[in-house]
């Protein structure tokens, strides 16, 4: 986002200024050796297996059997690359064209609720979907399919095609949005141009439009296949985890997420590394990912990156040579409105089909869920009799997700104070590159990280123990880049005058900052927050490495500590109609239906407002 240069501050510094421009540098500095740390720690513990590829063979064999010390992963880089080519090849057709539709075909009222509906389908956690994965689109969609066509169903519909399909569900909002954004940037004399040429719309759109938009495109589906690869939860519980290469449309197998999420808790010795060897490719693969996204729309957005050209010059080049009779004439522009007709009714179906899954989640989920709730499951412990609950796991959930915001809130705050009002300092590009990044490490390379810090520390071989402690730490990394995000975009909104009216009357740069900046930007700060913490609050897979759970209240902050996401993954695996089964659905559907009012809520209060101090100008 463009803004307008800072006010210049006083050059003469109190004390004050000094201590909270230090403050602000050290937060900025905290976020700089927390991404060094977490690929120090991941090299560290992997090192017995890095240092010696010819022995363990880790990407050349698909053999992996640690009882035999073989580790061939190639199995696991399969299943990844194939649940998350299968994804793309679903989401991106789709997303792309509901993308289309919302740009330039869609009424105002149809877009923002699409739009709307798109955030919520974005906000669903992980483990919901993969719970819904298995039980509706493996069980009742996809084994009838495999029956049908004779396929062997050892799996219940689960495998790599169900993986992929709920990945391509999952990334589809980032497409959109993505696709979207970059369809409305394109010039309107571009359209212009075309319409004034007489193309129809939806000539326009494909020979203008997508053309025009066609790198961003390509950066939004970078930015996707990093979330697909490092997508843990819902692949674990849907791809039914053999450790053997099969490629039928039935196969089963496992990824380089589910397999670290599976059996790094209870791993050491060369196992555990070659596990950590693992996530250290994930982490490469995905920061690939997003770097080469970031610098593809990087480059796209810049003046020198289009020559300059007539607006009408693209439809030009594009047009069909023109029709020599009046009967050639009308068959051209009979033929032209046939198509239109035909893709505009494609592009409507893209964008209903973007939004299905939503209200399928959504129902299935209060179907099942609705009728578990009641005062016991508030109130009662998984064990106990008559009638069940998990206020163990509800209370685990405000306890792990408010230590993350204890954490997080103050230094994602400085940070991005930092970042917005020291502009000029030579860190400021580091930090806002790295925070960037760090927003787009998986959530299971960060509970490696928490599992190497505070379960068994990587320096001694004392095993501390899954805590409240390590579970925190490793959903308030998780909230950093969000609150860093929000937090700097708030403070850039709030416009100059209000800084240099504020300098005038010798305020110095902390009182200004203090009392007239964030005042002004907490609003949109708050926002901000309660996504980070929407974000957080459904995670499931650093707490599988982390904080794990009990069947009971914790005693203590250094005890196992429950959680609603993981007791819906643990439960999940019960059979059909057991009590376990039964609270897992209630506890997926209290947990969307949190995590879903948090994101109205925040819609509906930044709908209404913009940045107070903005009055001012």
């Amino acid at each position: 986002m463009t803004s307008p240069p800072t006010a210049r501050a006083p050059r003469s510094q109190s004390w004050g200024d000094t201590v909270f421009g230090w403050l602000c540098q050290s937060a900025g500095g905290f976020v700089l050796a927390i991404a060094a740390t977490l690929v120090l720690v991941l090299v560290i513990q992997s090192w017995p297996v890095l240092s010696n590829p010819s022995k363990f063979r880790l990407l050349t064999s698909a053999d992996w059997n640690p009882e035999k010390d073989s580790y061939g992963a190639l199995v696991f880089i399969y299943g990844t690359l194939a649940t998350s080519l299968i994804a793309l090849l679903i989401a991106v057709p789709l997303g792309v064209g509901a993308a289309a539709y919302l740009s330039e075909l869609a009424p105002g009222r149809v877009r923002k609720t699409c739009a709307f509906l798109l955030e919520l389908l974005a906000a669903i956690p992980s483990v919901v979907y993969g719970f819904w994965a298995r039980e509706f689109l493996a069980k009742q969609g996809l084994a009838p399919l495999f029956d049908s066509l004779g396929l062997p169903n050892v799996a219940a519909g689960q495998g790599i095609l169900a993986a992929g399909l709920v990945l391509a569900v999952m990334i589809l909002p980032y497409i959109t949005a993505v696709s979207f954004d970059v369809c409305q940037a394109v010039p309107r004399s571009q359209r212009e141009g075309a319409f004034a040429l007489g193309s129809s719309r939806w000539q326009t759109i494909w020979r203008v439009v997508l053309p025009f938009a066609r790198p961003g495109i390509i950066a939004g589906c970078f930015l996707a296949l990093g979330r697909a690869i490092g997508e843990t939860m819902a692949v674990t519980m849907v791809i039914a985890n053999s450790s053997y290469l099969d490629f039928h449309l039935n196969a089963t197998g496992d990824t380089i997420p589910s397999v670290i999420a599976k059996e790094l808790f209870e791993a050491g010795g060369v196992k555990k590394a070659a596990l950590v060897a693992l996530g250290l490719l994930l982490l490469a693969i995905t920061l690939v990912m997003n770097i080469a996204g970031r610098a593809i729309i990087g480059w796209s957005s810049r003046p020198s990156a289009r020559p300059g050209r007539r607006p009408i010059q693209i439809a030009e080049g594009l047009q069909a040579p023109a029709p020599r009779t009046l009967a050639d004439v009308e068959a051209s522009q009979r033929k032209a409105q046939r198509w239109d007709t035909v893709m505009r009714l494609v592009l409507a179906c893209c964008q209903f089909a973007t939004v299905v899954p939503l209200f399928l989640i959504l129902g299935y989920i209060a179907v099942r869920g609705v009728p578990g709730v009641n005062w016991d499951f508030f109130t009662k412990l998984p064990n106990d009799s008559p009638g069940r609950g998990l206020s163990h796991a509800l209370y685990g959930s405000v306890i792990l997700v408010g230590m993350a915001a204890a954490f997080a809130i103050p230094i994602g705050l400085l940070t991005a104070i930092f970042l917005a009002e020291y502009r000029t300092h030579r860190m400021t590009g580091p930090v806002r590159f790295v925070a960037e990044l760090l927003g787009g490490v998986p959530s299971i390379v960060i509970g490696i990280f928490g599992y190497a810090l505070l379960v068994y520390p990587f320096w001694g071989n004392e095993k501390w123990g899954f805590s409240a402690w390590a579970g925190a730490f490793a959903l308030g990394v998780m909230m950093l880049p969000v609150v860093i995000r929000a937090s700097e975009e708030a403070m850039r909104l709030v416009p100059n005058s209000p800084r240099e009216a504020s300098y005038a009357l010798g305020a110095s740069r902390r009182q200004t900052v203090l009392k007239v900046i964030l005042p002004a930007a907490m609003p949109t700060i708050i926002t901000g927050v309660f996504l980070a913490i929407g974000r957080v609050a459904g995670e499931t897979a650093p707490l599988i490495l982390t904080a794990r759970g009990s069947q009971f209240f914790p005693r203590s902050l250094s005890d196992p500590t429950p959680s609603l996401p993981y007791y819906i993954y643990d439960f999940s695996k019960y059979a059909p109609g057991s009590a376990e089964i039964g609270l897992a659905w209630t506890a997926a559907f209290v947990l969307v239906t949190v995590v879903v009012l948090l994101n109205v809520g925040v819609r509906l209060i930044a709908g209404k407002r913009v940045v107070a101090a903005a009055r001012a100008d």
